[in-house]
């Protein structure tokens, strides 16, 4: 019961956080949530409710989604996620799970200390680089924001048109996860308790991200986040 509600309560936290800044929930979900649940349930739970909220959101901006700059990212990225996956399946869970507790310390590092001094071309060979290393990462942790976001926010300076496009991205790329990892056996049965208590903070913390989207010191928001990620990150790589 303690599990379930714990779980609600990150979701709420996630699923504000992305609702504020287009991104962000399942790194929040996947530092906190593999601590008390097993991992491969995390990560399953955290595909069905990162899927929902992109929904929600996109349902505010669907008109802003720039399809040009949408379809090759999403094509490199099934490549990538297909390749995560494998790796999945191939290899036991707790060295992906410490590689999970590394990858967030860096790129809590990466993120607060360079993001803001990066300007990235549309070009197709960094938007297939982006979409690979996204797709892997989905694959791998359940966390593919991160190398979008840098992407998108460096070639596309509309605030809606980002958030529209990020959030249809997002969406492609968690129905394709959802399948492959039904097709090779790695959804965890009996979750779906825990994902109705996810979907309810999901719920409330979309809201209220909604709510305070126009208002909110975003970059202080992203400076806490850092903070817990490295905090987290390090606890997953040391413990496993």
């Amino acid at each position: 019961m303690l599990s379930t509600v714990c779980l609600g309560a990150v979701a709420l936290v996630a699923s504000l956080l992305q609702s504020v800044s287009g991104f962000g929930f399942g790194i929040v979900f996947m530092a906190i949530v593999p601590l008390f649940l097993p991992y491969s349930t995390a990560l399953g739970i955290s595909s069905i409710l990162s899927g929902t909220l992109n929904l929600v959101i996109l349902r505010r901006c669907w008109r802003h989604v720039d399809l040009k700059q949408l379809w090759l990212p999403v094509l490199f990225c099934l490549c990538g996620s297909s390749i995560g996956t494998f790796l999945l399946v191939s290899s036991p869970s707790p060295i992906y799970k410490r590689l999970l507790g590394v990858f967030l310390i860096v790129l809590a590092i990466w993120l607060c200390f360079f993001s803001e001094r990066i300007r990235i071309q549309p070009t197709t060979r960094n938007a297939g680089i982006a979409g690979i290393v996204s797709g892997l990462c989905g694959g791998l942790f359940s966390v593919n924001g991160p190398p979008m976001v840098l992407y998108f926010i460096s070639v596309i300076d509309d605030k809606k048109t980002y958030m529209a496009t990020l959030q249809c991205y997002f969406i492609l790329n968690n129905i394709y996860l959802l399948t492959i990892r039904t097709m090779s056996g790695l959804m965890p049965k009996g979750i779906a308790v825990s994902a109705l208590w996810g979907l309810a903070g999901l719920a409330v913390g979309s809201f209220i991200g909604g709510c305070i989207f126009n208002r909110i010191d975003g970059k202080k928001l992203k400076q806490l986040v850092y903070v817990v990620m490295v905090l987290s990150g390090t606890w997953i790589a040391v413990h496993g």
